[in-house]
């Protein structure tokens, strides 16, 4: 959900309704990639110079920077006015070279339900790990994540310095935490008790976060999912919502 007071002072920067407001976010998605509605108004907000840290934590003001390119004083930053017009006319224009249209519209559907379903599944699960571990200090990345995970991460962040043109993934280990690696740390059996009284049971969550990776590395490659690791995603999605609701997290 849209942080109100954001939103309100976004609504009367631009002087629109809510329902144009609407519009703009699914032009941003349709320029920037798959998001969720929430977050393509906080990258309209960032592009309208707004400050988004007064209203979001670090890791949503992460997220929504890491969705948009670097501002640059040359024309390769779209306008508002220029996404305002949109680009689905020269989407929608022709059939893309050697992909059949049937494939396209799959994709199509992919990036309107699946992908922005498992972007909050995956920073939804990343953002309880370190709401939960942060909680016994400062270090605790390197005294709480198993060794495994961290030597992952590290080559993650590694190979990333061999591209420095290319803006950072996130301020801090964490974000370059795969799927796999958050399950590796919250069934870690010294971090599991932190976590048992939202998740209840390792074994069911172990299982599901194992299956999901499987086809959000299906997704990640372009390779089309199947109707069941579709439903995998979108299942999960739904419970891991319910389990934090019920825990009273929001």
């Amino acid at each position: 959900m849209v942080d109100r007071k954001l939103r309100r002072e976004l609504l009367s920067k631009l002087g629109v309704t809510r329902q144009a407001l609407s519009q703009r976010a699914k032009r941003i998605k349709e320029t920037y990639g798959p998001m969720s509605t929430e977050d393509a108004v906080y990258v309209i907000t960032h592009l309208e110079g707004i400050d988004i840290t007064k209203y979001l934590n670090l890791a949503t003001v992460d997220r929504v920077r890491a969705l948009i390119p670097k501002a640059t004083t040359g024309p390769a930053t779209p306008t508002l006015a220029q996404l305002s017009r949109g680009n689905t006319k020269a989407r929608k224009q022709g059939v893309y070279p050697l992909i059949p249209p049937a494939t396209s519209q799959r994709a199509t559907n992919l990036g309107s339900d699946v992908y922005p379903a498992l972007f909050e599944l995956e920073n939804s699960i990343r953002a309880l790990v370190e709401r939960i571990l942060a909680s016994s200090g400062r270090n605790w990345w390197d005294r709480r994540v198993p060794n495994g995970v961290k030597q992952s991460v590290q080559r993650t962040m590694n190979k990333e310095k061999q591209y420095p043109y290319r803006e950072r993934r996130g301020l801090r280990p964490l974000f370059y935490a795969n799927l796999d690696d958050l399950r590796k740390i919250i069934i870690e059996p010294s971090n599991w008790p932190d976590f048992q009284a939202i998740i209840v049971k390792s074994d069911w969550l172990s299982v599901k976060m194992e299956e999901v990776y499987m086809a959000r590395n299906n997704l990640a490659h372009c390779v089309p999912l199947s109707a069941d690791d579709k439903s995998r995603i979108l299942l999960l999605h739904r419970d891991w919502a319910r389990l934090l609701t019920t825990a009273g997290i929001k």
